[in-house]
């Protein structure tokens, strides 16, 4: 609750709970509500990313650009270090 609750709340259950005058389940109603209060924005940021083709081809080109290049780089040092030339 620390985490996705404010200070006040989590005081207000602290207290209310420590005392008996609230029940587990309202404090867990309450951290069922500040949980989605955190996460619904990150999923609906990752749907709108899930939907948007054209920027997830461009970023898959960009990582295929990047691996390709670490690639490469790689295949040439091991070349030079086994002493292979490319023909």
């Amino acid at each position: 609750m620390d985490l996705v609750s404010g200070k006040e709340t989590t005081d207000h259950f602290r207290e209310k709970y420590a005392d008996c005058s609230i029940r587990y389940g309202d404090l867990k109603k309450q951290l069922a509500e500040d949980l989605l209060k955190v996460t619904l924005p990150i999923r609906q940021r990752i749907l709108d990313i899930r939907d948007n083709d054209e920027y997830l081809s461009k970023i898959v080109k960009q990582g295929a650009e990047r691996t390709r290049e670490y690639a490469a780089k790689t295949l040439k040092d091991v070349r030079e270090i086994m002493g292979i030339r490319k023909i």
